[in-house]
């Protein structure tokens, strides 16, 4: 697609001398050696059911010159209007390379040639492996110091004959950790990990992710490493409603004064995230009349209290499940009204989504409008979740009307009531992973049952989508958090939980380190990135055109920060929770 708009800007820098082009993007020499002109057009090959878009005029035997995405592969058409098809697609896609240069020729007989590389330089990908390789020398050097420097310390402090240094590392070891008395040191550290890899994750891909389109949110239907951060996140916050509970009834908390503080914890944080709005125009005047509602921090919350509520309200505070024919199934037997209620949810989430009328929309349309489905559904963006938000928010949601694939849109929120609904049913999911963890206590019974849940909700997802991006019923879409979303993110969840609970609560093979501290703060680090976002040292302009190689370093760097900051709050057990 064109990155420039308006027909002085075609060329964009592609003609200019010494001019560097921006990031993801190539020049496109288009030929034409017809008698007559022609238009040349082109579209995403990721904009599903799309035709192709007007790009530019192209006079007979004329040489322009265009400069083109190469965020996705293209789709390349040109208008013969003396042709029997006036629309002539070149019946393949093309995947460009960043800053290559090309030539397609159009020749007329309804056809097309290939198109020829001229130049094409490295691989834009090259930074990522170049920072994979850093990032493994780096751990490398200090486990092997580390480990050095342990050596070295018992060997001068066991001068004795026959005792092992390596036995005395052990020792050491043993004796730290059973004088170790702290705050941080009753935490469950594999939780910690998994929030703490889902908050450095959403920071690194808040900031820019190196500007790499696979490391994004997708532009609607599908599922790339961004779309796990938000999802994992309130799976945690679920497995963590389940003890802090039945904590507080043992010791005869009532549950109206919890489901109070429930309510002044979701109060808290929509503040924070109103707070995290309000910044965002940070270069712009800022008005109250343009104050977006929904956020991350104001799903999380309402769908945390929602999900809270439940538990409180049908908690208990011993196992009441006697043994008999069904006791390997006691963690859901247990909770079977917590379970209708979710299941209520679920169906009514679906009856809005595919039974609510739409003005001017047919039912049930989950697509993204703009060029999809050949522009008949333009203004449909969303469906009925985008018309709900549009309604109930006017102008106090998220205003973005430019799909990077599928054009002009109307504005919906990935965050609005709709999603919000969907979010509960996530946190629900992660409050069964916690049931898990109190109802049964061997380790391998517990990862067993982890393990089961994610082939469960992963097998759910896959039949509910069809196994495909586009051609299910209920596609994976993070924008309007489908129910097969939902399964997907979960099953992942799950999978990434059993595993980390093996490797560090279970074997303890890992320490959970550095994870564990960015868990610990995960809030804090939230807030926070946002409000020092654009903000030195945490990030920088560029004097020149910025490359991935510039982006990836600083963004990677801005991670590693907020790293550090955390390891330092956790070493000073300073937790900040809301």
């Amino acid at each position: 697609m064109l990155e420039t708009m308006g027909p002085e800007n075609v060329s964009g820098v592609c003609l200019q001398q010494n001019a560097s082009l921006p990031i993801d993007t190539a020049c496109l020499s288009v030929v034409n050696k017809l008698e007559h002109s022609i238009t040349f057009l082109s579209v995403f090959d990721d904009c599903f059911t799309c035709d192709g878009q007007p790009v530019v005029d192209i006079p007979a035997h004329a040489n322009t010159t265009i400069q083109v995405s190469t965020k996705y592969p293209l789709r390349l058409f040109y208008n013969d209007s003396g042709a029997e098809k006036p629309f002539i697609w070149c019946g393949e896609s093309y995947s460009l390379q960043e800053h290559g240069r090309y030539g397609w020729n159009v020749t007329g007989n309804n056809s097309c040639s290939s198109v020829d590389t001229f130049y094409e330089p490295w691989s834009p990908y090259l930074p990522l492996l170049a920072a994979l390789m850093v990032y493994v020398l780096v751990l490398v050097v200090l486990y092997s110091s580390k480990f050095i420097i342990n050596v070295v310390k018992m060997y001068l402090r066991s001068p004795t004959e026959g005792q092992g240094v390596l036995d005395g590392i052990q020792e050491l070891e043993s004796t730290s950790q059973i004088l170790t008395v702290s705050k941080t040191g009753t935490r469950m550290q594999a939780l910690d990990a998994f929030r703490g890899i889902a908050v450095l994750l959403m920071i690194f891909v808040n900031n820019g992710a190196g500007e790499y389109v696979f490391l994004k949110h997708s532009a609607w239907n599908g599922l790339t490493v961004a779309d796990l951060v938000l999802p994992w996140f309130a799976w945690a916050m679920g497995f963590a409603i389940v003890n802090s509970i039945r904590v507080q009834l043992r010791v005869s908390v009532t549950r109206k004064r919890l489901v109070v503080k429930q309510l002044s914890r979701a109060a808290k944080l929509i503040l924070l995230g109103l707070l995290i709005n309000s910044q965002q125009p940070r270069h712009t005047n800022f008005y109250i009349t343009e104050l977006r509602f929904p956020g991350v921090l104001q799903l999380l919350a309402v769908s945390y209290f929602i999900a809270a509520s439940i538990e409180t309200c049908f908690a208990s505070v011993q196992r009441t499940f006697q043994a008999g024919r069904f006791i390997f199934l006691q963690d859901i037997i247990e909770r079977w009204a917590q379970w209708i209620i979710v299941f209520a949810i679920v169906m009514i989430h679906i009856c809005i989504t595919f039974l609510l009328k739409v003005p001017g929309c047919p039912r049930g349309y989950i697509g993204p409008g703009g060029y999809h489905s050949h522009g008949q559904y333009a203004n449909c963006t969303a469906g009925a979740a985008g018309y709900i938000d549009r309604l109930v928010f006017g102008d106090h949601m998220y205003m973005k009307k430019l799909n990077a694939v599928y054009g002009p849109t109307l504005p919906h929120d990935p965050e609005g009531l709709m999603n919000t609904l969907s979010a509960v049913i996530i946190v629900f999911l992660g409050v069964q992973g916690a049931r898990i963890f109190v109802t049964y206590y061997q380790a391998e019974s517990r990862i067993m049952r982890w393990v089961a849940w994610s082939a469960l909700t992963g097998l759910i997802a896959g039949i509910l989508c069809g196994f495909s991006k586009e051609k299910g019923m209920i596609p994976v879409n993070k924008n309007m958090m489908s129910l097969s979303f939902v399964l997907c993110t979960s099953s992942l969840a799950f999978l990434l939980f059993a595993v980390l609970y093996y490797l560090i609560d279970h074997k303890k093979l890992w320490s959970g380190k550095p994870f564990i501290y960015a868990g610990a703060n995960s809030i804090l680090l939230y807030v926070g990135h946002y409000l020092t976002m654009g903000l030195f040292p945490f990030m920088w302009n560029y004097p020149v055109t910025p490359t991935h190689a510039s982006v990836l370093a600083m963004n990677l760097w801005t991670t590693m920060l907020w790293a550090v900051i955390a390891k330092i709050l956790y070493k000073k057990e300073v937790l900040v929770t809301v």
